[in-house]
């Protein structure tokens, strides 16, 4: 335990040396892209209720993650972990992506992973893993099936200019837009409301 409390210290000061860190009405929207380890990840921070308990903080979160992930298996799995007031979840969601050059709204299928945990006064998300599936690869041969997000909504992979740069384009803005809305609910569910500066 001692071990692992020492691996998060660290490993949160790194991530807040090197990455975004979205507080309390702050949006990923706009900003760049974080790639930590080789992997694109987002962090969302927000601080614990002061008049609850540890364990009652735990039980928002708790209740946020199950609310979320752990109604439908065929498109969640989530898994609890008490003693370390944790959760892992594993996720997919359908992207309806802006209107491209075309007038065509593409869709891509999303996949990714979200960890929520308490440390010290904070309450954090954290979404990696994250890779996209298009819908219309089978027609659309340009775009590979499978992509990971740092092969292709990273900063990097928007500075190619290639024939797929506007796919990229539009799939960072809709991922962004979901996070957003993400973050937005987790907040609600510690009463952190009308704070967002969208």
């Amino acid at each position: 335990m001692k071990r692992l409390l020492i691996f998060l210290t660290f490993a949160l000061f790194i991530f807040s040396g090197f990455a975004q860190v979205a507080k309390v009405g702050e949006t990923f929207t706009g900003a760049s892209i974080p790639v930590i380890e080789d992997k694109v990840t987002f962090l969302k921070e927000i601080p614990l209720k002061k008049e609850l308990s540890e364990d009652d903080n735990y039980k928002l979160l708790r209740e946020w993650a199950i609310s979320k992930y752990g109604k439908d298996p065929f498109i969640s799995s989530l898994r609890h972990d008490k003693r370390n007031k944790e959760f892992i979840a594993k996720s997919r969601i359908e992207l309806l992506l802006p209107e491209n050059s075309k007038g065509v709204r593409e869709k891509m299928v999303m996949r990714y992973r979200m960890n929520g945990f308490l440390f010290q006064d904070k309450c954090v998300l954290e979404i990696t893993e994250i890779s996209y599936m298009s819908e219309n690869a089978s027609k659309n041969k340009i775009l590979p099936r499978i992509n990971r997000a740092e092969d292709f909504i990273s900063d990097a992979a928007l500075e190619k200019n290639d024939e797929i740069k506007e796919y990229r384009e539009n799939t960072r803005k809709a991922t962004l837009y979901f996070l957003d809305e993400i973050g937005e609910d987790f907040e609600k569910k510690f009463g952190y409301e009308n704070l967002s500066s969208n």
